[in-house]
């Protein structure tokens, strides 16, 4: 009996010394799902009872217009005027009390001559009438998801198809 219990003891120690030891791996991880993230294109704000999210601006080029897409979320009991301003450049939309507004819909916000172009971040100033914060955001390429969001008037420049590249000596 006594042979059987010191064969077992170290079994049992050593699988108690295992399951602590890797029972504190994620003791200095912090888990990821507790951190908010923005999962799109765009940015997400928050500006007292009110709710940006996913704010971004469509240009197809350095100084051309640039069409405002995003969402903003008004918390409040009273109506407010969401103000986007870059430069001199300076859009506005109305958003009732307790409702969301998209930014992309019916009628467009686009703010003209904007500096930056697409792939970069460009600084702008939100307001909602008490506050004002400034905020990066990114420049998307009007293609693919944000084509319909181009600015009024923008064209893409044609690219080159394969038959034509053939046709012209590449490769």
């Amino acid at each position: 009996m006594k042979r059987h219990l010191l064969t077992r003891t170290p079994a049992v120690a050593l699988a108690a010394l295992l399951a602590a030891g890797t029972a504190g791996c994620s003791v200095n991880s912090p888990f990821q799902t507790s951190k908010t993230q923005s999962i799109a294109d765009g940015v997400a704000v928050e500006l007292d009872d009110v709710h940006v999210n996913n704010l971004a601006l469509v240009s197809g080029e350095a100084g051309g217009d640039a069409t405002v897409t995003g969402v903003v979320e008004n918390t409040s009991s009273e109506d407010l005027t969401f103000t986007l301003s870059a430069g001199d450049a300076r859009v506005e939309a109305e958003v009732p009390a307790n409702r969301l507004v998209n930014l992309s819909d019916d009628d467009k916000l686009t703010l003209e001559d904007l500096e930056a172009g697409p792939g970069d971040m460009t600084e702008v100033e939100i307001s909602t009438g008490g506050s004002t914060t400034p905020v990066s955001v990114p420049v998307l390429d009007p293609a693919g998801y944000y084509e319909d969001d181009a600015p009024e008037g923008w064209t893409p420049t044609p690219t080159e198809t394969h038959e034509e590249s053939e046709e012209s000596g590449g490769h």
